[in-house]
């Protein structure tokens, strides 16, 4: 081989060795914590990506999706455009809805924002897969009446089967989220098997490693205290036939978005009972 040529061909494979995707490691990545409602506001979500081992954290090659629960119609929730800085075994990726730092202390600060909520049509059954680009599944998590395809890439799950879903539906009361229960470095077994829901003191992690705890939601209104003075009686009748008469909406103590006979209903139910 002549010499321009074996130059020639070192250049070639210097700039394969060299270009950023043969450096890209990202696939060795649990999707850790996912909360989807916060006491029902659909717009409150967040997801925790973990990482498995050390140096995955080339994730702007990857992205998340959405399945509804036959496993068709899938919406790009965020393609990670840049790399995150930290990457030892076991550090977090946070993707968050623009409505979840605001209800977190300290307020988060994620390391992406999603672009496209997950609809609340798809928390019956549905699932989320972390990805690459080009579409190979590294990691999934269903839930519900999911039964749509469950198999991913080999890298996480020995046998390239995520399935069976989680039972039920998402949870979406309070502050619920659903977690992963094993190990940093814990390949998938099932999906069934390897989360829990839990519901109190949920906490998402940054990259950088701050915790956000999801504050706890408000507690709801007292009907029957309806003038918020502290007591229940006569002036609270008042206070909301004056309201209910008038039409007004904070009349519309059953919450159904009319303010009817119902509500006198509901009113005098708790006003008798001398609670809430």
């Amino acid at each position: 081989m002549s010499m321009f040529n074996r130059c020639g061909l070192i250049s070639v494979v210097a700039g394969v060795a060299l270009s950023p995707a043969a450096f890209a490691s990202f696939h060795l990545m649990q999707i850790e914590q996912v909360m989807l409602s916060y006491d029902g506001d659909h717009t409150v979500q967040a997801i925790q990506l973990r990482l498995r081992a050390a140096g995955q954290n080339q994730v702007q090659f990857s992205r998340i999706r959405v399945f509804d629960s036959n496993g068709a119609n899938p919406i790009l929730v965020v393609n990670m455009a840049t790399t995150v800085p930290v990457g030892t075994a076991g550090s977090r990726v946070l993707i968050t809805s623009a409505n979840f730092p605001a209800n977190t202390t300290p307020t988060a600060v994620p390391n992406f924002t999603m672009t496209n909520l997950i609809p609340a049509s798809y928390l019956a059954g549905g699932k989320l897969t972390f990805e690459s680009d080009s579409g190979v599944i590294y990691w999934s998590l269903s839930w519900g009446n999911y039964t749509g395809p469950q198999t991913g890439d080999l890298s996480n799950d020995s046998n390239g089967n995520f399935g069976p879903p989680v039972a039920g539906p998402f949870p979406t009361a309070g502050t619920s989220a659903l977690r992963f229960i094993n190990a940093a470095n814990a390949l998938s077994t099932t999906n069934l098997a390897d989360y829990t829901t839990v519901t109190s003191n949920v906490t998402f992690i940054n990259n950088a490693g701050t915790s956000f705890i999801v504050n706890p939601p408000p507690p709801p209104p007292c009907f029957a205290d309806y003038n918020m003075d502290g007591g229940i009686d006569g002036a609270d009748v008042d206070a909301f036939y004056a309201d209910w008469e008038a039409g007004n909406l904070d009349a519309d103590v059953n919450q159904d978005g009319g303010v009817d006979g119902a509500d006198v209903d509901t009113f005098f139910a708790a006003w008798e009972a001398g609670g809430c």
